[in-house]
């Protein structure tokens, strides 16, 4: 219970900062979040992983949103592979207009979106 406040307040914390820097991913009624994992390969982490995030996500939406705003999550999976979870950010950044990129378990998928974003 307690990581799962933690996540919560972690998921607020970025969404609530994230609109007043990426204008353009904010819609007039929903905050958009992009959310890559290693779901084909980890699943009995990134299941458990995603359980939580999505009550964080309900939790936020039926308490009223952030700022007025309903969050939305875009989740792809990224197979564990560096240059799939850089093409899919890529997709989620351009296509999609995500305020928030969270996600990528594995240090050499994350550090491949880091050098991306």
């Amino acid at each position: 219970m307690k990581s799962l406040k933690v996540m919560l307040a972690v998921f607020v914390i970025f969404s609530v900062s994230l609109p007043a820097v990426v204008t353009t991913s904010v819609a007039d009624d929903t905050i958009k979040n992009g959310e890559i994992q290693t779901y084909s390969t980890l699943t009995r982490f990134t299941f458990p992983y995603r359980n939580g995030w999505q009550l964080a996500l309900e939790e936020i939406n039926s308490a009223g949103g952030i700022m007025g705003k309903q969050l939305e999550v875009i989740s792809r999976d990224d197979a564990g592979k560096p240059g799939t979870a850089v093409t899919v950010a890529e997709e989620l950044i351009r296509k999609d207009k995500v305020a928030l990129l969270m996600g990528t378990f594995l240090s050499n998928v994350g550090l491949a979106v880091t050098v991306f974003a």
